[in-house]
């Protein structure tokens, strides 16, 4: 009997070991995402987006930028993509990070109901907890003015699974985004703008250090988004900004006219005293005048 009861108690031991073992190698394959309820396994692909709603006015510009760890998940070069922003510019050689920035006088976009902003993949490469943070530094409208009402809110999707759904992803405490990349715009807690927010008597903010307006350094190597449907098959976007024409065509205008008045005033100049073009001095026609003389002369001798 006493046997029996001895290998019983063994094959019990042998099975809470090998279940603790397996329970523990599980917990340490899974990963938690912002403190999400549902983990994800190490070795899936999950799907980030971001998405806009609420927006009272339609977008004309943005400069955001969306943080993730590194450690626990590598973003699937080639999968950023816009639905709604063509010619988006991104960078997606920075780890960690992945700056985004667009600017269409032409084409606004209306964002008043919940628009995927964009979204793009990553494979999950170790468990434990990982976190999205996003930083937004331009958001304007159709008015030229900074967007007030508006609502930001992420999915996150393991195949058919959903892991988040409108969650409010968290605003980065990267120290070299909050000194170099705050502008006018303010980042809101809750994911709201001052107008559309619940919170109206205690919005809470962060914001970084002031900063004047300066070219943006991280996208200026950037890969372009193809946009296929409008491109046709294959193609490449051209990609061009209007605002680098801004940059650039007023200066070089500019320069034109001010080129062309100097021009003109020198020609002016010419014809009222018969001086050279290169402003040297009149010049006399000599040999005429020496023949006059000769000519004079010659009636004086008579």
């Amino acid at each position: 009997m006493k046997h029996y009861i001895a290998k019983i108690s063994s094959i019990l031991i042998a099975a809470i070991i090998i279940l603790t073992t397996a329970t523990t190698a599980f917990a340490e394959d899974s990963l938690k995402i912002n403190g999400a309820d549902k983990t994800v396994n190490k070795g899936d692909t999950i799907k980030f987006t971001l998405n806009l709603a609420d927006t009272r006015e339609d977008v004309i510009g943005f400069e955001v930028r969306v943080f993730y760890d590194s450690e626990k998940l590598e973003l699937v070069k080639g999968s950023v993509t816009s639905e709604t922003f063509d010619n988006l510019f991104y960078n997606e050689e920075i780890k960690g990070k992945i700056p985004l920035n667009w600017t269409d006088f032409n084409n606004p976009v209306n964002c008043a109901n919940k628009t995927p902003f964009f979204s793009c993949n990553f494979k999950v490469l170790d468990g434990g907890e990982a976190k999205f943070s996003y930083f937004v530094t331009e958001l304007y409208g159709n008015d030229m003015t900074y967007l007030k009402s508006y609502t930001w809110s992420y999915d996150v999707t393991d195949g058919n699974d959903a892991i988040i759904t409108d969650g409010v992803l968290p605003i980065t405490d990267d120290e070299e985004t909050l000194n170099n990349r705050q502008s006018h715009f303010i980042n809101y807690v809750d994911g709201k703008g001052e107008e559309n927010s619940p919170n109206k008597d205690n919005h809470e903010s962060v914001v970084g250090k002031q900063r004047s307006t300066q070219i943006q350094q991280d996208v200026v190597e950037v890969t372009r988004y193809e946009d296929v449907q409008n491109g046709g098959s294959g193609s490449k976007s051209s990609g061009v900004s209007p605002m680098l024409f801004i940059f650039i065509g007023i200066p070089v205008l500019v320069v034109l006219i001010i080129v062309a008045i100097v021009l003109a005033n020198k020609k002016n100049k010419k014809a009222a005293d018969g001086s050279d073009y290169d402003g040297g001095e009149p010049k006399f026609d000599i040999s005429a005048e020496q023949q006059a003389m000769e000519e004079a002369g010659e009636t004086d001798d008579e």
